[in-house]
Parts: structure tokens; C-alpha cells; sequence
């Protein structure tokens, strides 16, 4: 089959969102690309008004790759796709100075966010770093690029209620795409705010610790007990009396110079307690 051939059944699959047959495409269109010489934006390929057609043609293609690994939780070969795109993002020709809310910038943020979840903090800072200085997006206006950064930021700060908002609201995604991450992200939260109340408390009731990790009070605590086992890192944890108590000396091991998110966390569960 032709590229323009290949290129109409991909996009027909991705209306459909048959993610595992534009897969199976994949390959095959990108063997077409190199066989056109566009895979990568060039300087030999990129002087004609045909040749920057084609290739946001070809980019387009490996947009649809990314969305598909990302829907079908192929994370490894997400972000080597996305790798391949980034040459096409950086091209001055295909993209003008200042772009914001764009395919690419969605397609962006959603590798940034799977940076966060990963933990990878400093490569999330040095592609955002990347973006912003190639000039090539308004980051400060681009309501995709502004949720991961906001995101980032809230967590780093332990602002855990902003990020709740953040999560809990789907108005407040930017794009569908975004929710995609949504379960993953809770329990990122979660495990944020249970490594801090670790560092801050001795012991805490049950009930409160519900609230704090964004659990239905009406779980059994039983029930609770082996979700936060299974999904979060709480083997120093002791479930006894009603209370949660905390593993004393794991807790003075691990505390560090971070008394901003402490304080934040302090004030946090201050203002839980005064709900419950």
C-alpha cells in the first residue's frame, strides 16, 4: 500500500479508536516515511510548501502513534515515539513562534505528565526547560502546558487540596486525553500526602486518615487496610485501636529539610479535622 493510502486507513482507525489496529499500521507507514524522507525534519526536506505538507502529514502519523501506546498502556514505546515527534515540534518551519493550545502541545503535556508519574522530576524540568527556550509555544498561555505545570508545582509545595481540585474537576481538564491519567495521578497524591503524615504524626485515627487520603468514610477499615497496602508503601504502618500508628524510627530516618510541604500538610489535616 501507498503512504496516502496507508495514512487514510490510520486516520479512519483513530476515528474509530481502534488503538491496537494503528498499531499494527504503524510500522509500515513509518517504513513509508523513511522511504520519503520524512521521518525527520531536514533542511533538504523542508524548502518546499509540498515538502512542509507532507511532513505535517508525517507528523500527524506519529501523533496517532503516541495517543494509541498511550491508550493501550504502552508507556516504554510512548515515550520513544514521542522522542521522534520532538524533532517536528522544534522545526521553525513547521511551527511558528508563539503557538499555544495546539495538537502538539497536547501531545506535550500529556509526556509531561507521564514524567510526573514516573517520578522523574528533573526530566520533566529539563523538557520543560527544552520547550521554553526553543521559543516555539506560549507556554504561559497554553492551556495544556499550563495543567502539568501546575500540577508539578502544586505537588512539589505539598499544596495536596489544589491538586485534588485539580483532579476531581473534569471541567477543569484541559482535554479528554488528560483523564487518561486521572487514577494514576490520585494515587500519586495519595502517596504524597501519606509519606508526609508519616513525618508528622505519631498516630492518627482512622476515620481522618480516610478523609486525608480521599477515601469514602463508609469503607470497612479493614478494607482500607489492604487498599493502602496494596496501592501505597505503608509497610510501617500499624492499624490498632481505631488509629493508624506510624513506624517511629523509619519516620526520623526519613525526615529532610522540607518543612514547607510539613507545614502545608500540617495545615492541611488542621483543616480536615475541623470538617470531620
Amino acid at each position: 500500500m501507498t503512504l496516502p493510502s496507508l495514512s487514510a486507513e490510520l486516520y479512519a482507525l483513530h476515528d474509530a479508536k481502534d488503538y491496537a489496529g494503528c498499531l499494527k499500521l504503524l510500522s509500515p507507514i513509518k517504513i513509508e516515511l523513511i522511504k520519503h524522507n520524512l521521518l525527520v525534519p531536514l533542511p533538504s526536506n523542508t524548502s518546499s510548501e509540498e515538502q512542509l505538507n507532507d511532513l505535517k502529514i508525517a507528523e500527524r502519523i506519529l501523533e496517532i502513534g503516541c495517543y494509541s501506546l498511550l491508550f493501550i498502556s504502552d508507556y516504554d514505546s510512548f515515550e520513544s515515539n514521542f522522542s521522534q515527534l520532538r524533532p517536528f515540534y522544534s522545526c521553525r518551519q513547521l511551527h511558528q513562534n508563539h503557538e499555544h493550545t495546539t495538537e502538539a502541545t497536547k501531545i506535550i503535556s500529556l509526556y509531561l505528565i507521564y514524567l510526573l508519574l514516573q517520578g522523574r522530576i528533573s526530566r520533566f524540568h529539563v523538557e520543560l526547560e527544552y520547550i521554553v527556550n526553543t521559543d516555539t509555544f506560549d507556554v504561559d498561555k497554553d492551556k495544556y502546558l499550563q495543567y502539568p505545570i501546575e500540577l508539578e508545582k502544586n505537588l512539589m509545595e505539598g499544596n495536596y487540596i489544589q491538586v485534588w481540585r485539580l483532579l476531581q474537576n473534569d471541567a477543569s481538564l484541559p482535554c479528554p486525553e488528560f483523564g487518561h491519567f486521572k487514577d494514576t495521578l490520585v494515587n500519586t497524591l495519595r502517596y504524597e500526602i501519606a509519606k508526609s503524615l508519616e513525618k508528622t504524626n505519631k498516630k492518627i485515627p482512622v476515620l481522618n486518615c480516610k478523609t486525608l487520603l480521599y477515601f469514602p468514610q463508609e469503607q470497612s477499615d479493614l478494607a482500607f487496610e489492604q487498599v493502602l497496602k496494596l496501592q501505597l508503601d505503608v509497610s510501617g504502618w500499624e492499624f490498632r485501636d481505631g488509629f493508624i500508628h506510624f513506624d517511629i524510627e523509619h519516620k526520623n530516618d526519613s525526615i529532610s529539610d522540607n518543612s514547607a510541604i510539613i507545614k502545608n500538610v500540617l495545615c492541611y489535616a488542621e483543616l480536615i479535622e475541623s470538617i470531620v
